[in-house]
Parts: C-alpha cells; sequence; structure tokens
C-alpha cells in the first residue's frame, strides 16, 4: 500500500515537471502547472496508480499481458476518463480551468482532445513497460519501516499544502474568520451579563475567559475542563461493542485502530478548540471516532488488502452508517478523510476537514511512536 503512495507522489511530481516545462517553453515565460502550491499534479498521480495496479494484477497471474497497442488504448481511454470529470469538478468547485484545449483539434469542450490522448496513450505504454519495473526496482532497496514514514510525511504535507490552497480559492479562512467574529462577540455578551453578578475572585477568572488569554502550560484547571468534555463527547462510543472490536487490529506501529480514531477525535477536537472553528463538537467527534470503523486486519497480506488505503473508507462508512445511523454530512467526512490519496473524495465542510488533517498528523506519529510526546492520548 505505502509504495502506492510513494509511487502516486513520484509520478504527480513527474507530470509536474513536464507540464511546467512544456508550457514554459510554450509561454516563453516560467508556468507552475500545479493545482498545489506545491510541485506536483495530482492527476498525474492518480494515472500511475492505476498503471500499478494493472501491473500487479498481471504480474499476480489475474489479467493475461497486455501487448503494447493495447496498454496504448487503455492509455487513450483513461487520460480522457480521468481528464474530463476532473477538468468538471475543478472548474464547478473554484470556477477555474487548469487546462483549456480548445485551440487543439477535435477537443471536447476544452476538457480533453483526441491529440493530447494520443500522447497519454504513448505515455502508458513507457509507464508500464519502463517507469513501473524501474520504481519497484529502487523502492525495493527502502527499508520497510522508512517506506511507511516516508509514505505518511509525503501524504501530511500534501494535505497541508492541499488544505491552504482550498483554503485560498473558496475563501474559506473569510468564513472562518466570519464566525469567529460572531462567536467572540456572543461571548462576549454573555460573559458581560455574568459579570454584572459575580463576585471579586469570579469576575477576575471570567475576564480571562472574556479576552481568551488562558496561560498555556499554567492553567491545569482549563485542560482538565477541556479533557473532561472531550471524554464526555466519546463516552458513548467506548460503551460501544461495534467500536471496541477496533481494538483488536493494529493501525500504525503499534497504536490499535481505537486507539489511533481517540488520537484522531483528541487532536480534532484540540485544532476546532484552539482555532475557534466552531464546528460541530457531536459531529466532528463522531466522524473521528468512526472514520476507520473497517474492522479488519489491513496488515495481514491478503491481495484485497493492497488497496486498503481506497477501499476502507467507503468500508467504515457503511460500517457507521449500520451501526451509528450516521448523517450525510458525517458520511461524506468518513469517506474523503483519506483524501489526497482518493483524489475524489475532497473535504467539503470543516469537520472534514479538520479530520483530514488531525488522521494524517496522528498517523505520522503513531508510525514513529513518539504518542505521548507529541499530544496524542494513546
Amino acid at each position: 500500500m505505502n509504495r502506492y503512495i510513494v509511487a502516486f507522489f513520484i509520478f504527480s511530481l513527474l507530470g509536474w515537471i513536464w507540464e511546467s516545462i512544456y508550457c514554459t517553453i510554450c509561454n516563453h515565460k516560467w508556468a507552475n502547472r500545479g493545482f498545489l502550491y506545491g510541485p506536483i499534479c495530482p492527476i498525474y498521480g492518480s494515472g500511475s496508480i492505476l498503471g500499478f495496479l494493472l501491473y500487479d494484477l498481471i504480474k499476480a497471474g489475474h489479467i493475461p499481458n497486455m501487448q503494447w497497442w493495447k496498454i496504448f488504448i487503455l492509455g487513450f481511454i483513461v487520460s480522457m476518463v480521468l481528464e474530463y470529470p476532473t477538468s468538471w469538478a475543478l472548474e464547478k468547485w473554484f470556477k477555474a480551468r487548469w487546462w483549456d484545449y480548445s485551440d487543439v483539434p477535435l477537443n471536447i469542450k476544452g476538457r480533453t482532445s483526441i491529440p493530447t490522448s494520443i500522447a497519454f496513450g504513448l505515455a502508458a505504454i513507457l509507464l508500464m513497460k519502463v517507469l513501473i519495473p524501474l520504481t519497484y526496482a529502487a523502492l525495493s532497496f527502502l527499508p520497510e519501516v522508512l517506506l511507511n514514514i516516508l509514505a505518511l510525511l509525503l501524504v501530511a504535507i500534501v494535505s497541508m499544502d492541499a488544505t491552504l490552497t482550498i483554503s485560498t480559492l473558496t475563501d474559506f479562512h473569510k468564513q472562518v474568520a466570519a464566525i469567529d467574529e460572531g462567536f467572540q462577540n456572543h461571548m462576549t455578551d454573555i460573559v458581560d451579563q455574568i459579570l454584572k453578578n459575580q463576585n471579586s475572585f469570579y469576575n477576575k477568572v471570567i475576564r480571562r475567559i472574556r479576552v481568551f488569554k488562558l496561560s498555556d502550560r499554567k492553567n491545569r484547571i482549563a485542560k482538565q475542563l477541556s479533557e473532561k468534555r472531550f471524554e464526555e463527547l466519546i463516552k458513548e462510543y467506548f460503551e460501544s461493542d461495534v467500536v471496541q472490536e477496533m481494538d483488536q487490529y493494529i493501525q500504525h506501529g503499534t497504536t490499535t485502530t481505537l486507539e489511533h480514531c481517540e488520537n484522531v477525535a483528541w487532536i480534532s477536537y484540540l485544532i476546532n478548540e484552539k482555532l475557534h472553528l466552531n464546528a460541530d463538537e457531536k459531529e466532528l467527534i463522531e466522524v473521528a471516532m468512526l472514520h476507520d470503523l473497517f474492522l479488519y486486519d489491513w496488515h495481514n497480506g491478503e491481495p484485497s488488502r493492497k488497496t486498503h488505503g481506497f477501499d476502507h473508507p467507503e468500508i467504515a462508512c457503511n460500517n457507521a452508517i449500520k451501526h451509528f445511523g450516521i448523517s450525510e454530512k458525517e458520511q461524506e467526512a468518513i469517506r474523503s478523510h483519506m483524501w489526497p490519496l482518493n483524489i475524489t473524495k475532497i473535504p467539503k465542510s470543516k469537520v472534514a476537514l479538520i479530520v483530514c488533517i488531525a488522521d494524517k498528523y496522528c498517523a505520522l506519529i503513531e508510525t514513529i511512536r513518539l504518542n505521548k510526546r507529541l499530544g496524542l492520548r494513546r
């Protein structure tokens, strides 16, 4: 699984290099062709993952070996299938186009074209016959532990990059600021009323809350109250037998799936609290506690587990629907928590975005086994 993740980033980088050089030459000025701030084009990574899956199926004997012309046709079709809906989705969500083939002959609404798909068909031959075998050979020299850490680190970095990109494109930061301002004003009004009727000692405490200047390490009471509130929110899930079943399976390092979900819930809770994002606490905790409710050992080496990273959000979501009847908003958040690996499942709400970021952070810390030192609960 981690080989797929590393390969995704390798070919996303190669795609970015190719497109940036090509467009720079054509336009006679520097062109950054990435959707994100960083040097990657995820659509190339997504196409390469399909190539890796096909390559593995051929090597395993599930699919007969393919001649070059069959690979060409498949690459031609896949490029059209990837480019058209991706272009449509980006334009729908962000009101912008990252590529436009309107000037290219035989184009389809400028989103894809016959000539470019022919080029991608030829690239598919190069990918299957040369690049994938070379990539596997290179990755075979890396120790498994290093490969795991590298995969998590890359996912964490790109997740943060993607968060910044989407926040900028959708003016998300302005929405958060507006919500935060309204929340602060509301809290000020409430506290002003309380101040009129409380004794001098209590007034001093309230004033500290009013200006939100809680001293970080010294204010143990505030920390205890925060932890108590969190424990109240997660209590019902620990009373569930199906949630307890997650404790039978290892997720990262020595951390079980249940411990991982609790860690993600805690970090999500802190992000929401410290940044005053005002996401619904109950929804946030429910998504975090159930986002990995897939209930199997994904380390057992079975062939079906090779696509665990792509498959388990849907499995976990279905289990959460079955046992907890979660809302559509929570379903979307669980299905999108593996973004950007699942490139089409983009987080669309504050809850989804917070859990997505917290999940990457926790996965990295759990893998290098520094849970307690870096703020995790388990």
